[in-house]
């Protein structure tokens, strides 16, 4: 059966996009971009308010992050890789890179496709301060919606919209995630993982 995220936005609402966050937040399903496409038309159709949007899907992700912090603080990184959801070494990795270049890692991280997954996760193991981590997932995830919404009010719900107008987007993730990835992979951060 497929999961219908349109489907759970028209019975649910504003509660089935907290919900549908709060998962992507703790084990990145369903996708963000696609939920927040589909929000972008509601909220040009008028059934749905940005404001409402932004918050509800803000909230649910940064709650989500937040489980999977908490998780990994108190279980250790063995509990997570355990379950064969995220590399080990990839973990690792962001851990040192966190370490080494501070808040302003999980804050750009978190704005990354393919490395905010990993945010909460090397934040829990390096038990970043609750007080610091919170309101920066907060504020990442409210940013990561503006690029959606306005692809979704803009050209329409198609997931084949974001496809079609995200080139943009995607050059512009790949050169930022290709300078974390140059980071992550240096010879600084590869020799502290080094058993």
């Amino acid at each position: 059966m497929e999961f219908d995220i349109e489907s759970i936005i028209i019975a649910l609402g504003y509660l089935g996009i907290f919900l549908m966050m709060t998962s992507n937040g703790a084990v990145s399903f369903p996708s963000s971009q696609i939920l927040y496409i589909i929000c972008g038309y509601f909220i040009f159709t008028g059934d749905l308010n940005v404001v409402l949007v932004v918050f509800f899907g803000a909230l649910g992700n940064t709650i989500g992050c937040i489980i999977l912090y908490e998780l990994v603080r108190q279980k250790g990184l063995k509990y997570i890789t355990k379950w064969n959801l995220f590399p080990k070494k990839e973990i690792k990795k962001i851990v040192v890179a966190l370490r080494k270049k501070g808040l302003w890692f999980i804050f750009i991280g978190k704005l990354l496709p393919a490395i905010k997954v990993f945010v909460p996760i090397a934040a829990g193991v390096g038990k970043t301060r609750r007080e610091l981590f919170i309101p920066i997932m907060l504020i990442t995830s409210a940013i990561w919606t503006a690029p959606f919404l306005a692809i979704g009010f803009y050209f329409g719900k198609s997931s084949d919209v974001f496809g079609s107008y995200a080139i943009v987007l995607a050059i512009v993730a790949v050169f930022v995630i290709g300078l974390f990835y140059k980071f992550i992979n240096s010879k600084e951060v590869l020799e502290e993982i080094e058993d």
